[in-house]
């Protein structure tokens, strides 16, 4: 891992331990981010870890924006959906994705849940659920199983995105997705290809 990505999954455990309530500040007690311009894997997993610690706070909105604007221009879709989105899920679902997000960078690797070392499809869902308090086997269908079954119009982003095999967390816009691809890979923010679109399922680990 890069400086940077070892910067955010300490940031992550940091808001993991403080229950969220660590925040960053930004020249002053009240300032806030602007909208992220650059993309790269490093400013995605620190930018989530930034609004994943200031949740509670009257800044995380700004935060969370500064992460979908960065997701978004990585991706190449318009930030302000991506932030509606994020900002329309319940709490549990946007820690899971920001929790998600945190680890964009980290390498896969086989049966892998480990924060900031490897992780495998199912891992990184149950890592990023689990961040928020739910339990997920680390098998991708029993994943699937146990969740409410959810359409593209009626998911939440955070929600598991599933085919047979595999398993990702929503975006909230289109097919983008962020996942453990395969071996050689690391976690990435990506689209659901054309061949599997029709195909994948919808799930909430809530209900």
């Amino acid at each position: 891992m890069t400086v940077r990505q070892r910067l955010a999954t300490f940031t992550l455990a940091c808001a993991v331990l403080t229950g969220g309530l660590m925040t960053f500040e930004a020249g002053s007690a009240h300032a806030a981010p602007v909208p992220a311009v650059a993309a790269t894997v490093d400013s995605i997993s620190t930018s989530a870890a930034a609004a994943l610690s200031s949740m509670g706070t009257s800044s995380f909105p700004a935060y969370m924006e500064s992460v979908a604007y960065t997701v978004a221009a990585k991706l190449g879709v318009d930030g302000r959906r991506m932030n509606s989105a994020w900002m329309a899920a319940d709490h549990m679902h946007q820690v899971a994705l920001l929790s998600a997000l945190t680890q964009v960078g980290v390498p896969y690797h086989r049966n892998a849940s480990k924060m900031g070392v490897a992780f495998d499809c199912s891992g990184l869902t149950a890592f990023a659920w689990g961040q928020s308090g739910v339990e997920l086997a680390h098998k991708s269908g029993v994943q699937l199983r146990n969740a409410a079954t959810r359409t593209i119009d009626t998911a939440q982003a955070g929600d598991l995105v599933y085919y047979p095999g595999h398993v990702m967390l929503w975006l909230g816009v289109d097919n983008f997705i962020v996942h453990a691809p395969q071996r050689g890979r690391d976690v990435e923010v990506s689209h659901i290809t054309a061949r599997r679109v029709r195909t994948v399922k919808f799930g909430n680990p809530i209900g």
